[in-house]
């Protein structure tokens, strides 16, 4: 029995040898062209050839296509900051297989930030990336193709709402007022969190009097901030079906349908997510055009 074991495992190792390294593969592949030129000049390659073993999530060609062109050059213009933190963030430790996959599950990036894997009727998706291609088999990992380059998260939650080129700051401020900021500056939390977070200007334009009077008052202001909130992660490949969102509000719910026009969601049929899928290490924020104004709250909004 010993010798069997013995025999089988040799088998399995020789059989693992007979692929060529994760580099090797992904320069075989002409649809990976872009992620093998960040690679190189990230300094990347020999780690990719030579360790392991490792899960890649590959981004293709037209994943990075969708990076506007100042994006992408700023990036590739920081290869050992900016762009080695970027490929890193698709390199996982260990082979993770198709059927080790469970819907909303969290693991981790080798620079130890979290990546979650959803899994529906149309497929895998890590983070808001689909997976179009999975499984290919190297000699020290596995890889994925994907649809979308992931982004490395920018912090946390709280960090995010800080950020000013997001200018977001007065739900910040509501955050803060209503005693979010420690749950949402957390990363040591199994929750994660999704916020819609309106722009200053969304909050501008609301009555003045509606808006002092919200300000004001720490019930309708938590209200309204709850109704912000949903538990666990919606990435933009979740708002993709009319349907609803559960809120922190308990028992009330965003209303989704999606612009017959462009085909884009529409929160309460009247906020467009402006940014989309900022990703943070306890959750995702969208950057949204209007404030969402629950029932409980609309009396004195009018």
């Amino acid at each position: 029995m010993v010798a069997l074991r013995v025999s089988v495992l040799f088998s399995l190792v020789a059989f693992s040898y007979a692929f060529p390294n994760i580099y090797d593969t992904l320069a075989a592949d002409t649809n990976a062209s872009t992620l093998v030129s960040a690679i190189d000049q990230a300094g990347l390659a020999d780690t990719l050839k030579n360790k392991g073993p490792f899960t890649i999530l590959a981004p293709i060609n037209a994943a990075f296509s969708k990076i506007p062109k100042a994006d992408l050059d700023a990036l590739l213009a920081d290869p050992s900051g900016a762009l080695s933190n970027t490929l890193l963030y698709h390199v996982i430790n260990g082979e993770l297989f198709q059927w080790d996959f469970k819907s909303g599950e969290h693991v981790k990036s080798t620079n130890n930030h979290v990546i979650r894997i959803y899994t529906n009727g149309n497929g895998v998706y890590f983070n808001q990336a689909f997976v179009v291609k999975g499984e290919i088999q190297a000699s020290n990992g596995v890889i994925y193709l994907i649809d979308e380059v992931l982004n490395a998260p920018e912090g946390t939650i709280l960090q995010i709402l800080g950020n000013p080129d997001y200018n977001i700051s007065m739900f910040l401020s509501y955050v803060n007022k209503v005693h979010y900021d420690s749950m949402f500056n957390s990363t040591t939390s199994s929750t994660r969190y999704t916020v819609f977070a309106p722009t200053n200007e969304a909050f501008m334009s609301l009555p003045e009097a509606a808006r002092l009077n919200i300000e004001r008052s720490p019930t309708y202001l938590r209200y309204l901030v709850q109704y912000h909130i949903h538990s666990g992660t919606l990435h933009s490949t979740s708002l993709t079906k009319d349907g609803s969102v559960s809120t922190l509000h308990n028992g009330h719910y965003i209303g989704l349908t999606h612009d017959s026009g462009t085909g884009e969601p529409l929160l309460n049929h009247i906020a467009h997510v402006n940014i989309a899928d900022i990703e943070a290490e306890n959750g995702v924020v969208h950057v949204i055009s209007h404030v969402l104004i629950p029932s409980t709250v609309a009396n004195i909004v009018g």
